[in-house]
């Protein structure tokens, strides 16, 4: 029911960023806005991820995986490079890996799999000439959330 209620959304959200056309990269919606929602999510997740808690990292993968969605179909390209192909090819595939192993509660594959998931965001910002942004695993919860799962 849940995979059947996301795969609606992620249409409602491609529709809706085709019908709206390309975003442009340098302004308030643009892909500065979407690479902050990315980090947050992905920090969310993590903390999810190690918290072994299933729902929310499940909710957070999904949110990262709409994200890049947006990014994929939104942006076609920024200083020249083809954001949105790169996208495609490099990090979605390491964010559905990812719900794969989350969905089937297998933690030790998804620790690993989200380590492969921020490399493949190095990897796509060194291929688009921003090899000086480094994504690394983040440290402690600055979040007013608990991430802890309920029994």
């Amino acid at each position: 029911m849940q995979a059947a209620l996301f795969r609606i959304s992620w249409v409602f959200v491609a529709i809706t960023l085709l019908a709206a056309g390309p975003v442009r990269g340098d302004g308030p919606e643009g892909l500065a806005a979407l690479m902050h929602a990315l980090q947050t999510h992905a920090h969310k997740l993590q903390l999810s991820v190690a918290a072994r808690n299933r729902e929310l990292a499940y909710f957070y993968v999904h949110e990262l995986e709409e994200t890049t969605v947006a990014i994929a179909i939104g942006i076609e390209e920024y200083d020249g490079y083809p954001v949105g192909a790169l996208t495609r090819e490099m990090l979605l595939p390491a964010v559905e890996a990812l719900e794969a192993s989350i969905k089937a509660g297998d933690w030790e594959t998804s620790d690993a799999r989200f380590a492969k998931l921020l490399k493949s965001c190095n990897a796509c910002h060194l291929v688009a000439g921003h090899g000086f942004i480094r994504i690394a695993p983040a440290e402690g919860n600055p979040f007013a959330q608990d991430f802890s799962a309920r029994d």
